[in-house]
């Protein structure tokens, strides 16, 4: 077996893991206002700050227009603002409120407590190679992407 099939042996693996995380993560979410999508905006939102809708949908890897509609019912629920952009003066920024700050904070506790019991049995020096490889991996595969893009005619 080759490297590339090796590498792509993981990778095999990374659509049912991304999957079933989904599906826990909008279990938690019923009753709530807040869906797998939105909840994906907000944590960006936390843990890059305020930024653009296509800043947003590039690191999600989506459509500038699904972020877009995305942020419209944030905004609706109350959990982000938008205000002017000093380096863009047609795309605003968008920010988490406090209400989405909280909101988000709560969420994210909440799915870091029940992880634990997904952690049990695994070596923590094996969970920091695996966030290298899949680190890795996200850098080269848009590395590919681009390159492929810029070779289309």
């Amino acid at each position: 077996m080759n490297e590339g099939a090796r590498l792509y042996a993981v990778l095999q693996r990374i659509r049912p893991v991304h999957e079933l995380s989904a599906r826990a993560v909008g279990a938690a979410l019923e009753g709530t206002d807040l869906t797998v999508p939105l909840r994906a905006v907000l944590e960006r939102l936390h843990d890059d700050g305020p930024q653009t809708v296509p800043s947003i949908a590039r690191r999600l890897y989506v459509t500038r227009q699904g972020v877009q509609t995305l942020v419209d019912r944030a905004r609706e629920l109350g959990l982000v603002q938008t205000r002017p952009n000093p380096e863009h003066r047609r795309s605003h920024l968008v920010a988490l409120t406090p209400r989405g700050e909280e909101t988000f904070t709560t969420l994210h506790a909440a799915e870091t407590d029940r992880l634990v019991t997904v952690a049990r049995g695994l070596d923590p020096a094996d969970v920091a190679a695996c966030v290298r490889v899949l680190d890795h991996l996200v850098t080269r595969l848009e590395e590919l992407i681009t390159t492929t893009e810029r070779n289309d005619p």
